[in-house]
């Protein structure tokens, strides 16, 4: 099997429980984005990024992007960790805020994954706050009937928390990543 490594950015840990898991699972190591600037990206055959979601973009990925060329690219899986639904609106801006901003026609064909997160909202200080009340106004004030029931989902998950953190999300990730290994 080729080699694989998960590099991620956690700031309230689900994030970093999903890179251990998927870690463990492909038998690598996960390394948070900062210990990962001395590695030689080209030693492996599959590389995963995690980040978790903040707005509609992946907090990191920017950063991780730089480390990466077309070859690179091609070895790439990426997943987001976020507390909405995985709908094909969310999929499709997390996309375009993410990795539609170096590989608009997914070229490279880079796999996404949206992984369900945790939120606790007495964790929340700060512009994180800030921008969690502003959704929860955008939210309400904006819904159609079509999407006042996941408006209403979103706001019990902002008021009241939620923990959507599952081992089995990982699964096709790591089945899909074994492949991008295999090649």
């Amino acid at each position: 099997m080729g080699k694989s490594i998960v590099i991620y950015t956690s700031k309230r840990g689900s994030t970093k429980q999903y890179a251990e898991w998927i870690a463990g699972d492909l038998g690598c190591e996960a390394v948070p984005l900062p210990d990962a600037k001395g590695i030689d990206l080209y030693d492996y055959d599959c590389m995963i990024y995690g980040g978790w979601i903040r707005g509609s973009g992946i907090v990191d990925f920017d950063k991780f992007a730089k480390m990466l060329d077309d070859e690179l690219m091609n070895r790439l899986i990426v997943y987001g960790v976020g507390f909405a639904d995985e709908t094909a609106e969310n999929y499709a801006q997390v996309w375009g805020y993410s990795l539609g901003k170096i590989d608009p026609k997914n070229e490279h064909r880079v796999l996404l994954y949206i992984l369900g997160g945790r939120y606790d909202p007495a964790a929340v200080t700060g512009l994180d706050k800030f921008l969690m009340k502003t959704m929860r106004a955008v939210l309400l004030s904006g819904s159609t009937n079509d999407a006042k029931s996941q408006a209403n989902m979103m706001k019990d998950r902002i008021d009241n928390g939620c923990d959507l953190v599952k081992r089995e999300n990982i699964l096709s990730l790591v089945k899909d990543a074994k492949k991008k290994a295999d090649r």
